[in-house]
């Protein structure tokens, strides 16, 4: 039987290793359009590979997550640990569960993977990219020449071109009628309406809210990174992928920039500060509070002069001031786009595919997995747990549908 793996990236090298592993007389070979697989790996966890996260469930993922029971059932977290650990790789768990390569380079993760490759004879056919697939009869006929028993479309989804994700995997499912999500860039920054470029290279520890219409759709307390489009940092890329299916009209990111103080203690604290220093400027007022940019940015929305003494500074102004560091409300206007997201939300719909299997409802032997899904994940390793479960299920269910599997 021979398998074509569409993608070298995380769940089709992690499906081709699979098939292999367990049925050795399957013919594997791996077609990706770049001139190296796994190029991607290279560039997560910066440059780290934050490869899974012991704490990975259903509740970090977004999307068709009805597609995600079995293949997390079957390969939780740890029994991803164990496969990579078999193959010699060292794992360590750092903080929130996240783990990385004791080495601590993703070029380690790379190297185990390539090495079972090669020991496996898995084919790995680079700058080759899959434009057609045709089903016949009995078999699948890619480019109009390329034979296969079963097929499997690993080619990521839309998000960073660079690493060849642009979008193949959703052109094979729609040559072949199969109904997808519209993809839309998921954790990046979000596009702020006329947004200070004095703002650029701040950073400041905030509570951040997703509201649209009044109502809130995701909060999240982190580190979040000023720059002159807008804002980004981890909590504001965990609800990106929610903001980029907004129309717009009357969507706000709410920062909170002081979290961990209610605003009568920030009031009461400045009233002291004002009692003890009536001589001190409302500019040195927050200097021991925030990031200078964005105080001096804070007392300009609040129409204070920096150079003011908070003598003369009166009672109402410092709460309006107050008010607006525990809820600073940001008008959005886009997110950034695929050029600059970690992953794609959106993919290949729940009802074309069977979650037990991973493989399609109206082609017997076609299979769908990894970010082509309409699936995906927090940041934190939980993208990267979904790539190797799917791409692990998906080998089991190939041999299983034509009984190729072997007894142990």
């Amino acid at each position: 039987m021979k398998v074509a793996v569409i993608g070298g990236g995380a769940s089709g090298i992690a499906c081709a290793v699979s098939l292999k592993k367990q049925n050795k007389s399957v013919d594997v070979a791996v077609y990706e359009k770049m001139p190296r697989i796994l190029k991607k790996i290279l560039a997560t966890g910066n440059g780290r590979c934050n490869i899974t996260n012991v704490c990975s469930s259903e509740e970090y993922f977004r999307g068709s997550v009805g597609l995600l029971k079995t293949a997390l059932s079957k390969y939780p977290p740890k029994e991803n640990i164990r496969f990579f650990e078999s193959m010699g790789l060292l794992l360590r768990e750092e903080a929130q569960g996240r783990v990385y390569p004791v080495s601590g380079q993703a070029s380690s993760v790379v190297n185990v993977l390539l090495s079972q490759c090669k020991s496996l004879n898995i084919e790995l056919i680079t700058d080759t990219e899959i434009k057609s697939i045709e089903k016949n009869e009995n078999a699948f006929l890619l480019n109009g020449k390329i034979r296969a028993d079963a097929v499997v479309i690993s080619s990521g989804g839309s998000a960073a071109k660079s690493f060849g994700t642009d979008g193949g995997s959703f052109r094979l499912l729609k040559g072949l009628n199969i109904k997808i999500v519209p993809p839309v860039p998921a954790l990046t920054g979000v596009i702020a309406e006329k947004f200070p470029k004095s703002l650029k290279g701040v950073r400041n520890i905030c509570a951040v809210s997703l509201e649209e219409n009044g109502k809130t759709l995701y909060t999240e307390k982190g580190e979040v990174q000023f720059n002159d489009y807008g804002v980004s940092g981890i909590p504001v890329m965990q609800l990106s992928g929610i903001a980029a299916r907004s129309d717009f009209k009357n969507l706000f990111v709410r920062l909170d920039l002081l979290p961990d103080m209610d605003e009568a203690s920030i009031f009461s604290f400045f009233a002291d500060i004002k009692g003890s220093y009536p001589e001190k400027s409302a500019e040195e007022l927050l200097q021991g509070t925030l990031p200078k940019a964005l105080g001096n940015h804070l007392l300009l929305l609040c129409k204070i002069k920096k150079d003011s003494q908070l003598k003369n500074i009166p009672s109402d102004a410092l709460k309006g001031l107050t008010a607006l560091i525990k809820g600073w409300k940001i008008k959005i206007t886009a997110v950034r786009g695929f050029e600059f997201a970690q992953t794609t939300s959106g993919g290949i719909d729940s009802d074309e595919l069977y979650a037990q299997t991973l493989m399609s409802k109206k082609y017997r032997n076609l299979y769908v997995i990894g970010e082509a899904v309409n699936i995906d994940g927090l940041c934190g390793g939980h993208n990267l747990q979904w790539a190797w479960s799917s791409g692990r299920l998906c080998a089991d269910s190939i041999l299983k549908e034509n009984n190729l599997v072997k007894d142990k």
